[in-house]
């Protein structure tokens, strides 16, 4: 049997630290880097040839990913593979997303969506516009997409068009500050797409036997009432990888609703994403679940259900008085 060590098995940051769990044939790792997340065994047994020289795709995905959900607070992910858990992840770990190797591969940016992603990520660490980031190579890696020997050069491409200029603090101190046409860029970059004009709602809920009524009796009838386009993913007809249509999905919405009744760890993920995209989330769930949800979202005004036909109303209220 392998064992994995102490230090991050991502990116290897020193600081890293790997937790007791008491979830059978995980391990738990805290990272100042790519965050908190859990790792199968089994994976990790017999990928840990790959895991050993640190896997930087990965883990700026992973980097990416928590700083995306900062917001949420003690995001999680889970990193395993189809058959390598005696037990359903999306069970097991409800409040969490659920990634193979592959699905965070693909999600590492090519072409010029390494630009794009990049300066989001630089927007994202800082709190206002007139912030300096510091010239951190325990950092900048991750968040430019872009190993440490090239952070230079992509750094000056930037600069060339016209994003960010070097910043000097101290004598000791270098760092970067995002410019006007920069932050315009960003700007536009977080426009979801067409959302603006869309009649579309995004619906994000526990998709089961037992809520296909709540969604055919209340929440679908209430969104068209409301002169919208109801979505929900498992409805939709498509040949590409279901992670890339919810997000997809997502960016063509108007908003979202977001229904937390089973604490799925996808509706946390989608309306997460949605707030990232600057979209309006319709936060619901039912009455006996209220103390159940996550205590980084409880702050949101939830619409607290106890029938369909209680929802139907609310639901409907809330769009026509908050969508415009």
């Amino acid at each position: 049997m392998v064992t994995a060590p102490d230090r991050c098995v991502l990116c290897h940051h020193p600081g890293s630290q790997r937790q007791q769990t008491s979830k059978v044939r995980v391990w738990e790792y805290t990272c100042p880097r790519c965050g908190d997340y859990y790792v199968s065994t089994l994976l990790y047994e017999r990928n840990h040839f790959i895991f050993e020289e640190g896997w930087f795709p990965l883990a700026c995905v992973a980097f990416e990913w928590h700083l995306r959900h900062k917001h949420i607070g003690n995001a999680k992910f889970v990193l395993t593979d189809d058959g390598m858990l005696s037990y359903s992840p999306y069970e097991a770990f409800p409040q969490c997303q659920i990634f193979t190797p592959d699905d965070m591969l693909e999600a590492f940016p090519k072409g010029t969506k390494i630009i794009e992603r990049a300066m989001l990520n630089l927007a994202a660490l800082v709190k206002h516009p007139v912030d300096r980031i510091s010239w951190d190579m325990d950092i900048l890696p991750y968040a430019l997409f872009t190993e440490a020997d090239r952070v230079a050069q992509m750094v000056g491409d930037l600069q060339e068009l016209g994003y960010i200029r070097s910043d000097t603090g101290t004598a000791s101190q270098t760092g970067l500050r995002i410019k006007p046409m920069g932050w315009d860029r960003v700007e536009k970059w977080q426009q979801p797409d067409d959302g603006a004009k869309s009649r579309r709602a995004f619906v994000a809920m526990w998709i089961c036997e037992d809520m296909e009524s709540l969604y055919r009796d209340a929440i679908a009838p209430a969104i068209t009432k409301a002169g919208y386009e109801s979505v929900r993913i498992d409805l939709k007809e498509h040949n590409n990888k279901i992670c890339d249509e919810i997000v997809a999905e997502i960016r063509k919405s108007r908003f979202v609703v977001a229904d937390f009744t089973g604490q799925r760890g996808g509706v946390y993920f989608e309306a997460g994403y949605a707030m990232g995209m600057g979209l309006p989330v319709i936060w619901i769930v039912r009455k006996d679940e209220v103390d159940a949800l996550h205590f980084d979202t409880r702050q949101y005004n939830h619409i607290a259900y106890d029938s369909a036909d209680d929802l139907a109303q609310k639901l409907y209220n809330r769009i026509a008085a908050t969508i415009r």
